[in-house]
């Protein structure tokens, strides 16, 4: 008769583990802490690049083309003043459409989408304070559309608009303006700022609305298609023979300042000029892409502190069962299958270490961030990964803590499978 045949290896397994619990449980509880430790570090950094990367895309646009006249609503501050560019400040000074070609021509942008202010209106159904409406380009907008609170199904369409986060109604639902209806398509996150009370409308609804009597005063020059307050501008970053340039007289204006000059030598003094926001998120975002080295190397002290503890207790396994393994080898159990099963042991209890220790650190992250407290302890908006990168990040975590099983389960299954039946039996080992 063959054991390698007619053995039920997972009833062994399960009676030798059920054998001594109290051993196996400590096993077990070594991998989930092994699981929770890789799980939650990964976790944690996934979270905050995502946090990051959202804030990035939050940032607006590195530079604004706008009408000379624009400036003088920076009230003489100058563009060190200007925050994020998000959207044009309220303005009746206008440039032509036809801008966005002469700033395309630029090597040095990688995007940009116009935006139209048309009017500021008082509708007290939708929100208690004055209400912007402005147009702008969903197809090519890299400023608004990153606040949204969740993705569009699909592209904005006519008459659909966004809307800041203190204008009332639910997405898909209808709202009017001027006696036009709109749809409700998506709303955006809290900025505290007039954006929470503004009203996106595609660039074709702005012109129509805009041509309605009433809306735009009669103080403000028309608005006819074509028309628009600016053109936002990204930049692309540094390059490096930028960075190589020494600059003459010792002076050397920064990227985006060259960048500017750049732009503004297209148009002519009294058609358009080019501001900018003063600020990046360039060294924090820097910053935080060093933290992934240090969690790994927290995890990497963790894994190696635990391995030797994993291989200690899989060897006094091995040895406690010698007269077992000692019976089986003669009953004709083969090399083979006494070293399948002293592995097979350790990745059972790895499996049930790391499913346990995955399990537990999602149940305290998820009850964390509904809280809010995981936001205030790590002093950031948290932004949690989805589901397809948690499940990532808990099948690292696992195969982490299997390599770890079957790693330190090799030497004594090695041991095991080299013992002698006659002296294995007669050793007190049970």
């Amino acid at each position: 008769m063959s054991l390698s045949r007619n053995m039920d290896y997972l009833t062994y397994i399960i009676a030798g583990i059920r054998n001594k619990p109290g051993r196996n449980l400590a096993t077990i509880f070594c991998f989930a802490i092994i699981a929770s430790t890789i799980f939650s570090g990964q976790y944690l950094m996934a979270g905050a690049s995502g946090t990051v990367e959202q804030g990035v895309s939050r940032m607006g646009a590195d530079l604004i083309l706008v009408s000379p006249v624009y400036v003088v609503l920076l009230q003489g501050a100058g563009p060190g003043n200007t925050m994020a560019i998000i959207r044009v400040e309220p303005a009746t000074s206008r440039i032509s459409m036809t801008a966005l070609d002469t700033v395309g021509s630029v090597n040095e942008v990688t995007a940009m989408s116009p935006q139209l202010y048309v009017a500021t209106l008082v509708l007290p159904e939708l929100s208690s304070s004055p209400v912007d409406i402005y147009g702008f380009d969903p197809e090519t907008d890299f400023t608004i559309q990153p606040w949204l609170q969740a993705p569009l199904k699909a592209q904005q369409g006519p008459g659909e608009v966004i809307v800041g986060s203190g204008i009332s109604g639910l997405v898909s639902s209808e709202i009017s303006i001027s006696g036009s209806p709109y749809t409700i398509v998506g709303r955006l996150d809290p900025t505290r700022s007039p954006i929470d009370h503004t009203i996106f409308l595609r660039m074709d609804d702005a012109y129509a609305l805009a041509a309605k009597e009433g809306v735009v005063p009669p103080s403000s020059p028309r608005i006819a298609p074509g028309d628009i307050n600016a053109v936002l501008i990204r930049i692309g970053p540094e390059p490096a023979w930028y960075a190589q340039n020494p600059g003459t007289l010792d002076f050397k204006p920064s990227y985006p300042d060259y960048v500017s000059d750049v732009i503004r030598r297209q148009f002519t003094s009294t058609y358009a000029t080019v501001i900018r926001r003063h600020f990046s998120l360039s060294p924090v975002s820097g910053e935080v892409s060093a933290i992934p080295g240090l969690l790994g190397i927290i995890s990497g002290v963790v894994v190696v502190a635990a391995f030797p503890l994993i291989a200690l207790i899989a060897a006094m396994v091995a040895h406690e069962r010698q007269r077992e393994i000692g019976l089986l080898r003669s009953m004709g159990a083969k090399r083979r299958i006494i070293a399948f099963l002293v592995i097979a042991e350790s990745l059972f209890l790895a499996v049930a270490g790391g499913i346990a220790g995955v399990a537990a650190s999602i149940i305290v992250f998820a009850l964390l961030n509904m809280h809010g407290l995981l936001a205030s302890t790590l002093q950031v908006s948290f932004r949690m990964p989805g589901l397809t990168g948690s499940g990532t990040i808990a099948g690292t975590a696992l195969v982490a803590v299997i390599a770890i099983g079957s790693i330190a389960g090799l030497y004594p299954a090695y041991q095991s499978s080299r013992m002698n039946p006659y002296e294995a039996i007669h050793r007190e080992g049970m």
